[in-house]
């Protein structure tokens, strides 16, 4: 079975349609018709201190959401939610994303959207203070039929982000000096079935997403119900 593949043309940022409030709106998000899983991450200008985003929203009820993730557990990394959608069964549409913060406040936001036709195989946070040079390295026994694929937040200057290792899906800000949002993918192995994304950047707080996405729904599942028989 072939590895899945990042829709690239759906695959990109938002800005949001107002920076006060309590909600943050990503309007007309467009999801094609291939697409099998949906990772929407969604970043404020102001740090985790601050305010921390509570919900993430995809108004369609064909897309279910199967995960919320608090991907910023960090005092000064910016405030960040990532959601997992799985929307096979939902075909193509376009729908707003709104991110919710626990108070009202002031201050931008961007959303980033990574479109596959994977399904989610697993997934991990991790966050950055005064990262310049990083790299995350995952190992899979289904690597042949998995991609590894990274979603985040900086705290400034996006400009300066730089992939060193895996594929630039897109890179965005809310201005130049404020939030900005990228995704990456790696569908290649460095050695012992493993995938590493790496990246360099000037002195900012990040946030990341990382998950693995594989051409199975469930591809350690086998005919006894486990990657291998009971003996």
């Amino acid at each position: 079975m072939p590895k899945p593949t990042i829709i690239n043309a759906q695959s990109t940022d938002y800005a949001a349609t107002s920076n006060t409030g309590v909600d943050r709106t990503f309007e007309d998000v467009v999801i094609p018709a291939e697409a099998n899983t949906v990772i929407i991450l969604a970043a404020l200008t102001l740090a985790e201190s601050a305010r921390t985003l509570t919900n993430l929203t995809f108004g369609n009820a064909s897309a279910i959401r199967t995960h919320l993730i608090d991907v910023s557990a960090d005092t000064f990394a910016r405030a960040t939610i990532a959601a997992i959608f799985d929307v096979s069964a939902a075909g193509a549409m376009t729908a707003d994303v709104v991110a919710t913060l626990d108070s009202t406040a002031t201050g931008g936001a961007r959303c980033g959207v990574i479109c596959s036709t994977g399904f989610v195989e697993s997934f991990t946070t991790t966050n950055h203070r005064s990262a310049t040079d990083c790299e995350s390295i995952t190992f899979s026994p289904n690597y042949a039929e998995n991609i590894f694929t990274m979603i985040g937040s900086c705290h400034v200057e996006i400009g300066n982000f730089t992939v060193t290792e895996g594929t630039l899906i897109f890179k965005g800000a809310q201005s130049e000096a404020h939030v900005g949002v990228y995704g990456v993918v790696q569908d290649t192995e460095i050695n012992t079935n493993q995938k590493k994304i790496g990246y360099t950047q000037t002195i900012e707080e990040h946030a990341d997403l990382f998950v693995t996405l594989s051409s199975q729904r469930n591809p350690f599942v086998q005919g006894q119900g486990l990657i291998r028989d009971i003996v």
